[in-house]
């Protein structure tokens, strides 16, 4: 079964000392610790050029609240493939973390940036393979990698021991509103390494409301998530709803409890 974890980009505007009791609070065993700079942002939950002893005492401050770091997401900024991405790698290998979570790069339909967004990943992979660190990528639309066509590819051109995909099927439904989700994931299952979780209207756009939530759009996760229980490498499925900055953190739990009140027996029985 996938541990259920949170993704603390929904949290924008508020510091981790307010989030992690509610994390931990709703149920939730694992997150994705954001990274990935925006404004406004009042409380960065991790900062790039630190000395070692305030990643160990991050890591050691989130693991009192009983809590796992399951990834990084996002890359403080810093586009993969460039010499910076290395800083990026050195964070996660102080931390102890076992995999990078990013979107795709570049622009859909362009021959040109898909080569530059596979050869971004192979190089920045390489080291990341030698400190043990996996990078996920999540097929984005209007990115190069967005379809499922687009994403068949780009596995076929990785080192898929280091180089895995975090599964989106709300992305990739609105690429190809025709696509049956089970499907991707059967054609993409020995690359797929952590579920996103954030529900939408067939064909939609995912939205910053409650439709989001898992249960309230049109993805049959219940589906999905039987159909993962026998995909060895998936270890995560990472609730991944987004939050204009600051909402209120009545708001926020109301959310996360929903959520887990849905997909808590749904992964369970998988």
């Amino acid at each position: 079964m996938a541990i259920l974890g949170c993704n603390t980009q929904l949290f924008v505007g508020h510091s981790l000392d307010e989030i992690l009791p509610l994390i931990v609070e709703s149920g939730y065993e694992t997150i994705d610790l954001f990274s990935q700079p925006l404004i406004p942002l009042n409380y960065p939950f991790i900062q790039l050029g630190r000395p070692s002893s305030y990643y160990t005492d991050l890591k050691r401050k989130i693991s009192l609240f009983g809590l796992n770091v399951g990834s990084l997401s996002g890359s403080f900024g810093i586009e993969i493939g460039s010499p910076e991405f290395d800083r990026v790698v050195e964070v996660c290998h102080m931390m102890g973390l076992p995999a990078i979570a990013i979107e795709s790069a570049g622009l859909s339909d362009n021959d040109e940036a898909f080569s530059w967004m596979l050869n971004a990943v192979n190089r920045s992979s390489l080291l990341a393979a030698q400190a043990e660190i996996k990078i996920m990528i999540k097929p984005y639309f209007g990115k190069s990698v967005y379809s499922l066509e687009t994403t068949t590819k780009f596995t076929q051109s990785v080192d898929s021991d280091w180089v895995g995909i975090n599964f989106d099927a709300s992305q990739l439904w609105l690429a190809e509103p025709e696509l049956d989700p089970i499907e991707s994931l059967d054609r993409l299952k020995d690359f797929v390494y952590c579920f996103s979780l954030r529900d939408c209207r067939r064909g939609q756009m995912p939205t910053l409301d409650d439709q989001q939530i898992p249960g309230q759009g049109d993805i049959e996760f219940e589906s999905l998530a039987e159909f993962a229980s026998d995909i060895s490498n998936i270890s995560m499925a990472m609730l991944d709803l987004h939050s204009t900055p600051h909402r209120s953190l009545d708001d926020l739990r109301k959310w996360l409890d929903q959520s887990i009140q849905y997909l808590q027996p749904i992964f369970d029985q998988s």
